[in-house]
């Protein structure tokens, strides 16, 4: 099997200076394509054969910009060489189409189809279709603040919170339900969630809350929390 990939490789790079011309003369239109993470995506690329309809071997070549080399390859009844962080999730869909299942959000930027008459002498290329993928993914947790913080009546504390997701999660603060603003008690940035001159009355429950169009899709009322609790203790200090 790696014989077979090198081998593969090795000739199409061989050829791309003569004989592998493009499958068109003109480059098409850059193509915009939008999937959900987890989904089916299938990035389109046509195949077009010389005006004297006969039908010459090629191969089809996907790569994502930024990386020099295709992470998948497919010439003709032959197995596909797949790059590993698309194995099982990247297959040929028609003649020169790429179907990716399982789509993550990593997957999304620009992707190039290039496609290769091996027999081809007219002195064209092209370069293939440009496809840009936007994943778009629901809000997911990279930092929250711990479930319990105890704070010495009189100062005061900051809680982070933090998620990523497409579109950009908006971060909110609840307390007991009730979204909070910046005010004389409260300061609200970035996420981020600080209380000034703690008390007693400051005690209970405080949720933040990542929330997009995406996000309210999955899960009922449409964010992700979580909760914790503030409570207070007055210190005896001496002198």
């Amino acid at each position: 099997m790696i014989w077979y990939v090198a081998t593969l490789i090795a000739s199409v790079f061989s050829t791309r200076g003569t004989a592998a011309q493009g499958a068109h003369g003109l480059r098409e239109e850059p193509q915009f394509v939008t999937a959900r993470a987890g989904d089916s995506v299938i990035l389109g690329c046509d195949v077009s054969h010389p005006l004297n309809g006969q039908q010459t071997p090629y191969v089809v070549e996907w790569f994502k910009f930024g990386v020099p080399i295709p992470f998948f390859i497919n010439f003709r009844f032959y197995p596909p060489h797949v790059d590993p962080e698309y194995a099982g999730r990247a297959s040929l869909h028609g003649r020169a189409s790429l179907q990716i299942d399982q789509v993550r959000s990593e997957d999304q930027g620009w992707y190039e189809c290039r496609v290769l008459m091996l027999e081809q002498q007219y002195d064209t290329f092209h370069n293939g279709s440009w496809v840009h993928l936007t994943v778009n993914a629901p809000p997911t947790f990279t930092d929250t603040p711990p479930q319990y913080v105890e704070v010495r009546e009189g100062g005061s504390t900051t809680l982070t919170c933090t998620a990523y997701g497409n579109p950009t999660p908006i971060i909110t603060w609840l307390r007991e339900g009730q979204e909070l603003t910046t005010t004389k008690k409260y300061t609200v940035s970035f996420g981020s969630l600080t209380v000034l001159a703690i008390t007693r009355d400051d005690r209970g429950a405080y949720t933040c809350r990542a929330h997009s169009d995406q996000g309210r899709r999955y899960t009922p009322p449409g964010c992700w929390s979580k909760d914790l609790h503030i409570s207070c203790h007055h210190l005896k200090t001496s002198l």
